[in-house]
């Protein structure tokens, strides 16, 4: 699978003019499972929110975006690919972001949530959208909505845990972590950042441990503040600020 076209300067560069007449992202969905620190549910922009900021731009510089579901041979079987392609059709150039849909076995309710999500979770990665993945994509997302599991800081306050998700090149799902200094461990951003695929989930997944670490009760300030600045220092590293 090719996951961009031999050259990409004119639908990058369309992207980024599109970019600028996106308009403020509406946030229309509700998840009552995840609450913010005062209480309320979270918000989160749906995939309608998105194409309602977005289209217009993209269309108005002739960017069209096409998912689709793939079934693919791998060495261990068959794998469900979900795909999410912008093109520039004045140029033919696109790029391709592909991330595989899990077990075979899942339940279809769990692969149309899963579906859903992903759609939403590659174009805003592909159009550098902020994250606010507070949705029906608990798995996908690594949240966890107990705290059930206790990460023991210096601050000598329970942690709320959560997952923390490793990817291959292609964008798939290989490893989990409920340690963040392991998964910073893990990252291995200086080889994997030439890997398009791999950039864009992880950079996705780095904004969403950010947005969560932000709306942590203020006593874990001291660890959340920590976990922003390297979130944040492995972003600009991936993208190369």
């Amino acid at each position: 699978m090719n996951y961009q076209s031999e050259q990409t300067n004119l639908v990058c560069q369309a992207i980024e003019d599109a970019r600028l007449e996106f308009l403020p992202l509406e946030k229309s969905g509700v998840n009552n499972f995840f609450k913010n620190k005062k209480g309320d549910p979270h918000l989160y922009s749906t995939l309608d929110n998105i194409f309602d900021a977005c289209m217009p731009a993209l269309h108005k510089y002739k960017l069209s975006v096409v998912y689709q579901v793939r079934i693919l041979e791998a060495n261990n079987g068959i794998e469900n690919i979900i795909t999410t392609t912008i093109t520039h059709l004045a140029s033919s150039q696109y790029i391709l972001s592909a991330t595989t849909l899990g077990n075979q076995t899942a339940k279809s309710q769990d692969v149309g949530s899963a579906i859903t999500y992903l759609r939403r979770y590659q174009i805003q990665a592909m159009l550098n959208l902020e994250a606010d993945f507070e949705d029906d994509g608990n798995v996908a997302s690594g949240r966890v909505g107990k705290e059930s599991n206790i990460i023991e800081t210096k601050e000598k306050v329970t942690l709320p845990s959560r997952k923390y998700v490793g990817f291959d090149k292609n964008g798939n799902s290989v490893s989990t972590w409920t340690s963040f200094t392991n998964y910073l461990s893990n990252l291995n951003a200086p080889q994997m950042k030439e890997h398009h695929a791999w950039c864009s989930v992880s950079i996705i997944h780095l904004q969403d441990v950010v947005s969560w670490a932000k709306e942590l009760p203020k006593e874990h300030s001291r660890s959340s503040n920590a976990m922003i600045k390297k979130c944040d220092e492995q972003i600009k590293f991936i993208k190369g600020e």
